[in-house]
């Protein structure tokens, strides 16, 4: 593998970033919209809020992965981080990771990532280069399952509780 180079993206990037990002999507390592006009919005809207950054990793000319971050006074909470199929099984994603964290995050701070469970590749990967699990955050999908006030409506009883 050719050195691995980085830059900054820049507001002009958020197309190329949308794209990214629905690659992600795709992949089952994110869940968002997957309309890249929207996705290009919540990017423009991301970096124009100073609050992330994002990094694009480049060898030999050819844009490799990418990284959007958002830096804390005391943790850096990577939101997403992306090696293209191509480019994947070269190293790349551990040399993205190696230079962020010696050349872009500033040392001393708490790293975190969220990985979705549906995606064990991407969770091997991040226990690899020194992440550790933490947390598991359970979730009830509304567009499944009707909030907990509309189980009347559903053929449930409710039946109030009385202290014994």
């Amino acid at each position: 593998m050719d050195a691995l180079q980085y830059r900054y993206a820049s507001f002009d990037d958020c197309k190329a970033l949308a794209w990214l990002n629905l690659q992600l999507i795709r992949d089952g390592a994110d869940t968002g919209p997957t309309d890249p006009v929207e996705l290009r919005r919540r990017f423009q809207r991301w970096l124009g809020s100073g609050r992330y950054r994002a990094v694009l990793f480049s060898a030999a000319g050819h844009l490799r992965a990418y990284a959007l971050f958002r830096e804390h006074a005391a943790e850096i909470y990577l939101r997403q981080f992306m090696v293209l199929p191509n480019a994947r099984r070269h190293g790349v994603g551990r040399s993205a990771v190696e230079l962020l964290r010696r050349r872009i995050w500033p040392a001393g701070k708490r790293l975190t990532v969220e990985a979705l469970t549906a995606n064990p590749a991407g969770i091997a990967f991040w226990r690899s280069v020194g992440y550790r699990d933490y947390a598991i955050t359970l979730e009830i999908d509304v567009a499944q399952h009707p909030p907990a006030h509309d189980i009347a409506r559903h053929g449930a009883r409710v039946v109030p509780l009385r202290p014994t």
